[in-house]
């Protein structure tokens, strides 16, 4: 065995006994020290214990070593001082002190712009720093990106606050003197506001918390020797803000700025418009009495499509599914239902002979040929459907081409002053918007201008909706066309007051009550003023006088005067039914025939009647149209109402009014942090 070697292994177990008591201490003090990161700590600039003193300094301050810990950053001291100016500015002097731990470059401090006033003369001592607008904030960026600066450090930021004078409220001051929107806790804040010599101070309220806040804090000190009012606190949470206002004496502002003449050049832009807009509409030429002469039979050369289009100005279903029935009144197919009267189906007997270009689409559409070898093709209506929908956007050009030029709906010079008068009044929409967005110093759009000119659209978009149905609604349904026109009219009123209440909501103290009340005047008035510029061409007065006679006889013919119709035309029932139907008139229509014998006609068979009734035609009318799965795009079909027919918010921004207040309801504030 070999000797044991006592003092070898005394010297082991002596060797081993130190490293376990190195390791120990390295343990503790890496504990001890984890609110700070030695990877990135300047062990030139600063000691641990030189970081701790400055939480040492201020009591309870657990939470912002936390936040030390945690997120890297904390603010140790915010000063500012501000001096109150006789013109109603504010020069704001921020010094920050934040104390760094991870990898920071800086600080941001961004302040709102969106309020009645502007930022001025702004400076950042020592520091690189760049500035941008942000959603409606000056952001300034201190520091740089490739640099990073750890420990204690200070930032001196100075700018000027230019109030313009508020029109709704007293002139008091009214400053967020500690941002709302700093995101780090604030152990020390201390403010000093410089009152402006001679001020008369009576009294002051001062808000703290949150943002829109209204837990008043009684902190602040009066020193009337000095003129200046005083504030500190210590441990102020993160997001936590504090706004103060002071009474201030009518009249006393002196040389104060006003932004007063965008609301002057505002009310005198929105006049003009409407006089001249009224001067287009009662200098026009006015349209003339329409002459509405007794029609039995409808206007000459006019098929049941293009009548549906000359009533009301738009293509509809109803419009083409006519074209059905006029093409069986023509003799051209015959419409025939099956054992269970529900299967209707469509048989071509002749090709169509000089008719419409569209009138021809519609048949090849049905049959694939416009010639002779199409005749005794068969095809169900559902079958029939499905094939129009590739031939309707032509079948619709073809209608609307025909009635242009010398057979246009108004005449050339109408339908300038109408574009003229359009354009105008959405540029005095658009321009109250713009002259708003001044006002409040928006310099960059972020989500409620945006909610703003979606509001504005709607407004104009329904201007144009309400001019064209109150032009033109098709006669025979005259409710439904007047349904349309309120639906359209409370929907325009609900968005001009919204865009109203909105405008309020934002400059309540920069604009006055009566351009709020100017605007909704002229919102009111411009559709009704521009509505009656376009006059009729002599060309569609003419003819839609014709349409309303035809309509007005079948509405109120007398049963002998029908008699005699038909005796003098034993097609007559047929011939008249298309345009019937065109005007939602057909159970009127077949009514009359309840008492009159109508003969069976070569386009239409029910199978097992040797005899066809007006009631068996009008129960296959309404199979057609069941079946008859088409839809006119809204280009042609009139839009969504169819025929007439049958970043992030800052905090703070705004202006210093009188009456309430809160946390954030001052000028400045805004917030900010570490990156």
């Amino acid at each position: 065995m070999h000797k044991i070697n006592k003092k070898r292994h005394v010297k082991i177990v002596i060797v081993l006994l130190m490293l376990l008591t190195a390791l120990s201490i390295v343990s503790v003090l890496a504990e001890e020290s984890d609110i700070w990161n030695s990877e990135y700590y300047d062990y030139d600039k600063y000691s641990y214990n030189e970081i701790n003193k400055l939480f040492d300094e201020t009591p309870n301050s657990k939470a912002a070593r936390n936040e030390f810990k945690r997120y890297g950053a904390t603010t140790n001291y915010f000063d500012v001082e501000i001096t109150v100016n006789k013109d109603y500015s504010y020069n704001v002097r921020e010094e920050i002190n934040v104390i760094l731990n991870r990898n920071k470059h800086g600080i941001v401090r961004s302040i709102p712009l969106t309020g009645n006033y502007k930022i001025n003369d702004l400076q950042v001592s020592d520091y690189n720093y760049n500035v941008n607008i942000v959603k409606g904030n000056k952001v300034i960026t201190i520091g740089r990106p490739d640099r990073t600066v750890f420990g204690e450090n200070s930032y001196t930021i100075e700018y000027k606050i230019e109030n313009y004078l508020p029109t709704n409220a007293d002139k008091q001051i009214n400053i967020n003197v500690i941002p709302t929107n700093w995101e780090m806790i604030i152990m020390n804040a201390n403010v000093t506001v410089k009152l402006p010599d001679g001020f008369p101070y009576s009294k002051m309220k001062s808000y703290v918390g949150k943002y829109g806040s209204t837990k008043q804090t009684t902190k602040w000190k009066y020193d009337k020797k000095s003129n200046t009012l005083n504030y500190k606190a210590t441990m102020l949470p993160a997001n936590y803000g504090v706004t103060l206002q002071v009474d201030t004496p009518k009249n006393y502002w002196v040389d104060v700025p006003s932004n007063r003449w965008s609301v002057n050049l505002n009310m005198a832009i929105l006049l003009i418009i409407l006089i001249i807009i009224a001067v287009f509409k009662y200098t026009n030429h006015k349209n003339k009495d329409l002459i509405i002469p007794v029609m039995f039979n409808p206007p000459d050369g006019i098929t049941s499509a293009e009548l549906g289009y000359l009533a009301d100005e738009v293509i509809d279903n109803e419009d083409i599914v006519s074209l059905y029935l006029y093409l069986a009144s023509k003799g051209y197919i015959k419409i025939e239902d099956n054992k269970d009267k529900s299967k209707i189906m469509i048989t071509s007997l002749k090709p169509p002979e000089n008719e419409e270009s569209y009138v021809n689409d519609f048949y090849i559409a049905l049959f694939d040929s416009i010639y002779e070898v199409s005749v005794g093709k068969q095809i169900s209506i559902d079958d029939a459907s499905k094939r129009l929908e590739n031939s309707l956007d032509k079948i619709c050009k073809s209608i609307i081409e025909k009635f242009e030029g010398d057979k246009s709906f108004y005449s050339e010079k109408s339908k300038g002053r109408e574009l003229i008068a359009k354009i105008l009044g959405g540029f005095g929409i658009v321009s109250t918007l713009l002259f708003y967005l001044d006002r409040l110093h928006i310099e960059t759009w972020n989500i409620p201008p945006n909610i703003f000119f979606l509001i504005t659209a709607i407004c104009i978009v329904s201007i144009n909706y309400i001019i064209k149905k109150i032009s033109y609604r098709k006669m025979s349904t005259a409710s439904n066309g007047m349904r349309n026109i309120i639906l359209l009219g409370v929907l325009y009123g609900i968005c001009a007051i919204a865009l109203n209440v909105f405008l309020f909501s934002i400059s309540r103290y920069l604009t006055p009550i009566y351009l709020y009340l100017a605007f909704i005047i002229y919102l009111m008035l411009l559709p009704f003023l521009i509505n009656g510029i376009k006059v009729r061409s002599d060309y569609n007065r003419n003819i839609f006088g014709e349409i309303v006679g035809f309509k007005n006889f079948i509405e109120s013919v007398e049963l002998d005067r029908l008699n005699e119709l038909v005796d003098e035309n034993p097609a007559y029932f047929y011939d008249v039914l298309p345009y019937a139907y065109v005007f939602k008139l057909t159970d009127k229509w077949i009514s009359k025939f309840n008492t009159i014998s109508v003969p069976n006609h070569c386009s239409y068979t029910s199978f097992g009647q040797n005899d066809l009734n007006p009631m068996t035609v009008n129960r296959m009318i309404s199979n057609i149209e069941l079946r008859t799965e088409i839809e006119v795009p809204n280009t042609y079909s009139g839009g969504f109402m169819g025929s007439s027919r049958g970043g992030g918010f800052s905090g703070g921004g705004f202006s210093g009014g009188g009456g309430g207040g809160f946390s954030g309801g001052g000028v400045g504030g805004g917030g900010g942090g570490a990156w």
